[in-house]
Parts: structure tokens; C-alpha cells; sequence
């Protein structure tokens, strides 16, 4: 069973203009990425375990995974009247957190078996509270990404080198678990929404920040393609 929060929170309009954004991509409407998402089938259970802030935070990426990603869970941490949740998918339950002692992923561990990703997402402090402390994340095996490329990311000041979004981490993992053409297709839609949001943030620019980036040509782009990476038909 799927669970999801029946919808994201409104989020707040952009300070000083009060222009509205999306619900599901946190971008001004006029802007919305939502479709030209691709939806990626994965074996891979990915389950976000988001803190309730991150929730109205126009920079969180989590809510792109779950729009992208077949089988993805939001299960909300710190609501002031959580709702119960409901067991877990089967499978081995790995928490991507670099913690003392984790273990670098690897593509050997999509063998064996489905695998259930737990994957904390907040700030760096909210994150490590729910690896250590959230009810779905006890007992799962702790799991941490090996050492790559910097972030594309820019849109919150990283607390360390090397820090990650939830999104490039879970593309990540997913390129180690499932292939190098499901990470690919996940960063081209993460490239062009931190390109939108960017713009926004610098010039304050709305449809034309859309327009440079190509408009529709860029949602066919997104969705004109195959799971393997290949250009679709």
C-alpha cells in the first residue's frame, strides 16, 4: 500500500509578488515543471521520510521523487497529529545517511531480493534525527553513497562538502541499484528545475525564465524518452 499525504501543503507565494507556485514542484505556476516529470519505473521502494518543514519549503526536492518515481512514499516525521502509518513495503530496508559505520551502497545489494530504501529528508540536523530516531528508519541497515561528483544543487548552503539533495542522493543510489539510465533521466528534470528556480531567485523572472530554458521543447525533451535513456517514439 502506497502511502502518500492526499496533497502537499499550499505553498507560500513568493515573497514581495505574491505569485503563486505549484503545490508538487515548489516552482512559481507560471513555471510548473510537473509535466514534463518523467515517471520512472524502479524495483527499488524509495521512501521518504520527510520532516513536516519540508513540506512548504519551495526548495525541497523530495516531492520531485515522488512525483518521478513509480512506488515512492512520503511518511511525514514531526506532525502535531501524525497519522498512523502503515507497515512498510516487504523487503530489506537499507537508511541512506551517512552515519558512523555505514557501508558504501553498492549494485550488489539489488540482489537478493526487493530492497526499501528509507531515505531521511530535511536539513542536515532533521535528517540525521530521523536516521537515528524515526520508527521506519530502526533497525534498517545503514547505507551511505560512495564518494562523487559535487552537488548541482545550490539552492541551500551545503553543511559540508560533499553534501547532497535529496534527489541527487536518491539518483545515486538508484544509479547504483538499478542503472546508470535511471539516475540520468532523474538529474536531466533536476537540471532544468534548479535551472527555473534559480532564475526566479536572481532576476525575479517568471515566463521568460521559462522561455530561455525552451518551454515545451523541454517538457517533449523530458518526456520523449525511454527508461534506458534512449529517445522514445
Amino acid at each position: 500500500m502506497t502511502f502518500v499525504p492526499l496533497q502537499p501543503p499550499d505553498l507560500p507565494p513568493i515573497r514581495a509578488r505574491g505569485t503563486p507556485r505549484c503545490r508538487s514542484c515548489g516552482l512559481p505556476e507560471a513555471m510548473c515543471l510537473c509535466g514534463a516529470l518523467p515517471r520512472l519505473p524502479v524495483r527499488t521502494r524509495v521512501v521518504l521520510l520527510t520532516h513536516r518543514t519540508e513540506r512548504t519549503r519551495s526548495t525541497n526536492t523530495g516531492r520531485l521523487v515522488a512525483r518521478m518515481l513509480e512506488g515512492a512514499e512520503v511518511r511525514v516525521r514531526g506532525e502535531i497529529a501524525p497519522r498512523p502509518r502503515p507497515p512498510l513495503p516487504e523487503g530489506r530496508r537499507l537508511v541512506l545517511f551517512p552515519s558512523p559505520g555505514a557501508r558504501a551502497l553498492t549494485p550488489d545489494d539489488a540482489r537478493g531480493g526487493p530492497v526499501v530504501l528509507l531515505v531521511p529528508d530535511g536539513n542536515w540536523n532533521q535528517a540525521r534525527r530521523v536516521a537515528h530516531r524515526d520508527a521506519d528508519a530502526r533497525g534498517a541497515e545503514p547505507v551511505t553513497l560512495p564518494e562523487g561528483a559535487p552537488s548541482r544543487y545550490g539552492l541551500r548552503r551545503a553543511p559540508h562538502e560533499g553534501a547532497l539533495s535529496t534527489l541527487e542522493a536518491v539518483a545515486r543510489a538508484l544509479g547504483l541499484l538499478e542503472g546508470a539510465a535511471i539516475e540520468r533521466r532523474m538529474m536531466e528534470a533536476f537540471d532544468v528545475w534548479v535551472h527555473r528556480a534559480t532564475r526566479v531567485r536572481l532576476t525575479g523572472k517568471l515566463e521568460e525564465g521559462a522561455a530561455a530554458l525552451g518551454g515545451g521543447d523541454v517538457a517533449e525533451d523530458l518526456e520523449g524518452r525511454d527508461a534506458d535513456g534512449s529517445a522514445g517514439p
